[in-house]
C-alpha cells in the first residue's frame, strides 16, 4: 500500500515544479513584452520630428527623380497639385462623387497626401498590372489612390484605387481624372 502512495506523490513531485516553472516563464515573457511595448512608444519629440520630416518632404516635391525612376512622365495635374501648398496639406476628409443619389452614398476617404519623392515611391505599393504610376494619397486603411505615368506628359489621368485591405475594390476607377476627383465635395471624416 505504501508503494502506491509514493507513486501518487511522485507525479506531484516531478510535474509540480515543471508546471510552476512554465507558469513563471509565461508570466516573465508577458511582462517582458509589455515593458518592451511601453518603451518602444515614440516620445512627443520623436513624433514632432517625424511630422516635420514628412511635412518637409510633402512641401518640397521632387518629381524629376521620381519620373527618372519610373522611366515615364507623371500627369500635369498631379504636378500642379503638389505646387498648391495649401491643398497638398489638407488631410482627414472624404470625397463624395456627385450625381447619383443613393440611399448609402459612396464616399472616398483621404487620410493624407503622400510626398512626391523617391522615398515615397520606394515605400508605397507598386502594381505590376497597372504599370508605372504614383500613389499620391492614402485612405489610412491599407489603400492608396494611384495615377498612371506615361511616355508623353498627359494633362490628367484616371484615379485608381489600390485596395490592399480586402474590401474588394482593388483596381476600381474612382474618377475619370484627378481634376474631377479633387473637385468633388469634401465632407468631414
Amino acid at each position: 500500500m505504501q508503494y502506491h502512495r509514493v507513486v501518487d506523490k511522485l507525479l506531484l513531485f516531478v510535474f509540480g515544479p515543471l508546471v510552476f516553472a512554465t507558469a513563471l516563464l509565461v508570466i516573465a515573457t508577458g511582462l517582458r513584452r509589455a515593458i518592451a511595448k511601453f518603451r518602444s512608444r515614440p516620445t512627443a519629440d520623436q513624433i514632432k520630428a517625424r511630422y516635420d520630416a514628412y511635412l518637409h518632404r510633402l512641401l518640397n516635391p521632387q518629381p524629376e527623380p521620381v519620373e527618372r525612376e519610373l522611366g515615364k512622365l507623371l500627369p500635369e495635374r498631379l504636378l500642379r497639385l503638389y505646387e498648391d501648398k495649401l491643398a497638398i496639406q489638407s488631410a482627414g476628409f472624404q470625397l463624395q462623387k456627385p450625381g447619383k443619389k443613393r440611399w448609402w452614398p459612396k464616399r472616398w476617404p483621404v487620410y493624407c497626401f503622400e510626398p512626391l519623392d523617391i522615398e515615397a515611391l520606394n515605400e508605397l505599393p507598386y502594381e505590376e498590372d497597372f504599370g508605372p504610376g504614383f500613389c499620391f494619397a492614402t485612405t489610412g486603411r491599407g489603400c492608396w489612390y494611384w495615377v498612371a505615368a506615361t511616355d508623353q506628359r498627359e494633362k490628367d489621368s484616371p484615379v485608381i484605387l489600390l485596395d490592399y485591405d480586402g474590401s474588394g475594390s482593388h483596381g476600381e476607377t474612382v474618377a475619370d481624372s484627378l481634376e474631377e476627383f479633387l473637385n468633388w465635395p469634401r465632407l468631414p471624416w
